[in-house]
């Protein structure tokens, strides 16, 4: 099967930040517009951009597109708009773009903050539901890249079998990619996905994952290069090894999975060379 009509979005999320306060984070309820489900669009915004609030998270919404340029700009375009609206609330606030934090607890005091996840989500190897984390247990609030991948005529199977593309592609990468160890105590662990009526929805990355230009390049080409894996006929590692690297931040078996797939190529594998050596030369600049 060949994937058509290809799109790509994301609702990534992020954290707002007081800079004269140690960068502490400081909730979005109350600040941030719009609820989960019904993003608040101001009046010069393009169609299909929003933002809402997740907990205490900002997120915003961008408009599936269909190539890498367009997605890098939605993203910077949300990520400025956002910078702007909260400083003007307060000057020092700011937005920033990482897997996880800990929250003082004067910011956990709203219902919202005491909620994860309106939605379960699933784990694509065992295509049982995802358990949800408990918002009262703990401060460590965590922050996602979800990445929505449409295409003609999506089916279930089809998109179980992306979403395991898609760890190797660009879960496994940010093993070696985002440092954080946290996250994934809550959020983002091995073939972390929903199926959407478009195609599915990716949640394993964190946002860390667009916090530069280059990551997010990296991610869109990492999307791109799983749905072109798939059309050539897809090659899968080890499932166990893949959940144990990427829920574990176990980075050495990262390597040692992403380095088969160029060390043993052959016709079966559908991983280009280029894009894997790809991932080394940037875990050396990160």
């Amino acid at each position: 099967m060949t994937l058509k009509n290809i799109t790509i979005g994301c609702d990534p999320e992020m954290f707002i930040i007081d800079t004269a306060n140690s960068n502490s984070v400081v909730s979005s309820v109350g600040i941030i517009p719009g609820e989960k489900g019904n993003a608040w669009r101001a009046p010069d915004m393009p169609k299909g951009f929003g933002i809402e609030i997740d907990n205490i998270l900002a997120e915003f919404n961008i408009p599936p597109v269909k190539d890498e340029e367009s997605f890098v700009k939605n993203i910077n375009y949300m990520k400025d708009y956002i910078s702007k609206f909260v400083k003007k609330v307060n000057p020092s606030y700011d937005i920033l773009c990482t897997a996880s934090m800990h929250v003082p607890e004067d910011q956990l005091q709203s219902p919202e903050a005491k909620l994860f996840g309106c939605s379960v989500d699933y784990n694509a190897y065992t295509e049982k539901v995802n358990p949800k984390p408990n918002g009262t247990s703990t401060n460590l609030r965590s922050a996602g890249f979800h990445i929505h991948i449409g295409y003609h005529n999506p089916n279930s199977l089809v998109s179980l079998m992306l979403v395991k593309a898609l760890d190797i592609t660009l879960g496994l990468p940010s093993v070696l990619l985002d440092k954080d160890c946290e996250r994934r105590a809550l959020y983002g662990k091995a073939g972390a996905f929903r199926i959407t009526p478009y195609g599915l929805e990716y949640r394993v990355l964190s946002s860390f994952m667009y916090s530069t230009d280059e990551l997010i390049r990296f991610v869109y080409r990492g999307a791109m290069e799983a749905l072109n894996a798939y059309d050539k006929g897809l090659y899968l590692p080890s499932s166990d090894d893949i959940q144990k690297a990427i829920n574990n931040s176990d980075s050495t078996l990262a390597v040692s999975l992403l380095s088969n797939l160029i060390l043993d190529e052959h016709e079966n594998y559908a991983y280009s060379s280029p894009f894997i050596q790809s991932i080394d030369e940037l875990t050396k600049k990160i």
